[in-house]
């Protein structure tokens, strides 16, 4: 597939559209501006005319002078109020958009296929959420508005150079090519290395991240020493393409203020040395070189802030990619199922970007209300074929039924709210016991406590500070694997989902938190289709069916019994456990 491309233009054009929602509050910022610009050259005007008036009488006149000083100090104080009230304005909108920006990542996120995060370190999400839409912040609060005001500034001026000398003014005005070709020169060389500086920090960040969530395996192996080399080498990495922006900003933005100085001191004495002395006035040459300086300022600003529009535009790049990725597709069907009822026909499926098949012909039917054991050895596909009827991916090749009707025809309100899965370590939010059960939908806190009792939670629940309202550590770091598993199933249920799937949910837990689960199992069992995939084989035996599953095919299939009779792969795995056991 050939990846979209993004050019500066069109991505300036879209982060500008952002404006579209925000018109008035923009058109009012564009009309404090224009005010606030009108205020700071007001000021040469009077100082020309009280000027021209000494000259003309050839006399200072007190009212005059406490008139002007007046008149200056009147004009500061609009022109710092309107300054103050245009900067509070765009600040607000940019923040607005922002605000809007990260909503939209979220929610893009939130509907991309699961093929997404196995692609994507999930660091790189977050950096594009964090650091690249604060790159985008600075777009609309300092480039838009610098922008706008500095463009304003240099027309007004240019046009009032030109009513007062137009001579002097074309002369000032060659500025403006020679401003545009350092600008296109400047961004032809600085993208591909600022494209490598967020890159690197990306690089960074995802380390970082490396390094935190996996402290214990590091320290237990001795790896901080190569680690702190990894970081390095991306830091060297980072600042040598520091180095080279700071070089190009140097080289080709630094010394252009050194040429509209020339340029404007030229202008002078080209002015001077071809028009007669009487054609000029001292009052409008002393204006007319006031407004050649402030003609300066506004060119000067708008190139220097070349390095912050170009990361602005690589960081927009980068989130407009991850927005513009195709989301997870789901059907329309958003009633109740009415049965667990599942069926696999023919079904294929290999991960993206791969070849070979990780499930080969599956052909199942599970009826309502019944007890499905899945095993193998690892990475026979059990976990691949869990997340196919989750429906997190679609099948490669064949059909599969959930109640009678096809997977891709129910919406995905219908697939969460009937299909639920507790895993092997599940997500511990660092919030109370309630919030974590609920995962903020819409429950009563009566059917909540209910279901951490079915649970087997008291206990725990005697033993915190604050009971129902105590909150959990970081990823649940004060709780036992056996009580996460527990926390895990309350959630479910309390919304007692049609089908439940048990990923390997005792594979790691005390054998008295084992018996609480095939306890509650037991219970839900009654009221939903239950999918156990298990590694320890003694959990499963009271399974209606077990599937064992090998290199992504069925080999065998039937109750425990009827396949210790057929002395097959399940036969081996059975007894070598049972041996060890015993051992």
């Amino acid at each position: 597939m050939v990846e979209k491309q993004y050019s500066s233009w069109k991505i300036i054009k879209r982060l500008l559209s952002y404006y579209s929602k925000k018109k008035y509050l923009l058109l009012l910022s564009c009309i404090l501006i224009f005010l606030s610009t009108i205020t700071e050259i007001s000021s040469p005007i009077i100082l020309s005319n009280f000027i021209s008036n000494i000259l003309k009488n050839k006399v200072v006149k007190i009212k005059s002078a406490i008139l002007l000083t007046i008149c200056f100090i009147t004009l500061q104080i609009l022109s710092s109020l309107l300054n103050y009230l245009y900067n509070l304005y765009f600040s607000k909108i940019s923040t607005e958009i922002i605000k809007e920006l990260r909503i939209n990542i979220m929610e893009i996120a939130l509907k991309q296929p699961m093929k997404i995060f196995d692609q994507k370190p999930i660091s790189s999400i977050v950096t594009k959420i964090t650091n690249d839409t604060e790159s985008i912040k600075e777009f609309y609060e300092v480039i838009v508005s610098s922008f706008l005001k500095n463009f304003i500034l240099f027309s007004i001026i240019l046009t009032t150079m030109f009513i007062l000398e137009w001579r002097m003014a074309l002369i000032s005005s060659i500025i403006i090519p020679i401003v545009i070709m350092i600008i296109i020169v400047h961004q032809y060389y600085s993208k591909p290395i600022i494209k490598k500086i967020k890159y690197s920090l990306s690089q960074l960040n995802n380390t970082i991240s490396e390094i935190i969530n996996g402290i214990t395996i590091i320290q237990q192996f001795n790896q901080e020493k190569n680690f702190i080399e990894k970081i390095n080498i991306i830091n060297n990495a980072n600042y040598l393409n520091k180095m080279k922006i700071l070089k190009i900003d140097g080289l080709l933005l630094r010394p252009l203020l050194n040429l509209i100085s020339s340029i404007i001191l030229s202008a002078i004495i080209a002015i001077l040395k071809l028009v007669p002395k009487a054609m000029i006035k001292i009052s409008i040459l002393h204006t007319f070189i006031n407004y050649l300086r402030h003609l300066n300022e506004p060119i000067v600003t708008i190139v220097n802030q070349q390095s912050v529009l170009q990361q602005a535009i690589i960081s927009s790049e980068r989130v407009f990619r991850f927005i513009d990725l195709p989301i997870q597709i789901y059907g329309t069907y958003n009633n109740s199922l009415t049965s667990g009822k599942i069926q696999l026909k023919n079904v294929y499926f290999k991960y993206p970007n791969t070849k070979n098949n990780i499930l080969k012909n599956i052909n199942i039917s599970i009826p309502n209300k019944s007890c499905i054991a899945l095993v193998g050895k690892t990475g026979s596909g059990k976990t691949t074929l869990s997340n196919l009827i989750l429906g997190y991916y679609p099948a490669t090749k064949g059909t599969i039924y959930i109640d009678d009707k096809l997977i891709n025809s129910l919406s995905n309100s219908t697939l969460r709210k009937n299909i639920s899965i507790v895993q092997q370590d599940p997500t511990i939010l660092y919030d109370n016991l309630i919030t974590n059960v609920s995962l903020n939908r819409k429950i009563k806190n009566k059917k909540i406590i209910k279901a951490l009792h079915q649970s087997q939670l008291k206990e725990l629940i005697n033993t915190l500070p604050d009971g129902y309202m105590s909150i959990l550590g970081q990823n649940g770091s004060n709780l036992s694997q056996g009580q996460k598993q527990l926390i895990g199933i309350a959630r479910i249920l309390v919304s007692n989902p049609k089908i439940l799937i048990f990923d390997e949910a005792t594979a790691s837990i005390d054998s008295e938190s084992e018996q609480k689960i095939q306890k509650i199992l037991s219970s839900i069992r009654k009221k939903s289709t239950v999918i156990i995939i298990a590694h320890r084989l003694s959990t499963i035996i009271d399974s209606d069916i077990i599937i064992v599953l090998d290199n992504g095919k069925i080999i065998e299939k039937g109750n425990h019994q009827q396949l210790l009779q057929k002395k097959g792969l399940y036969y081996t795995m059975y007894t070598y456990q049972n041996n060890n056991t015993y051992l």
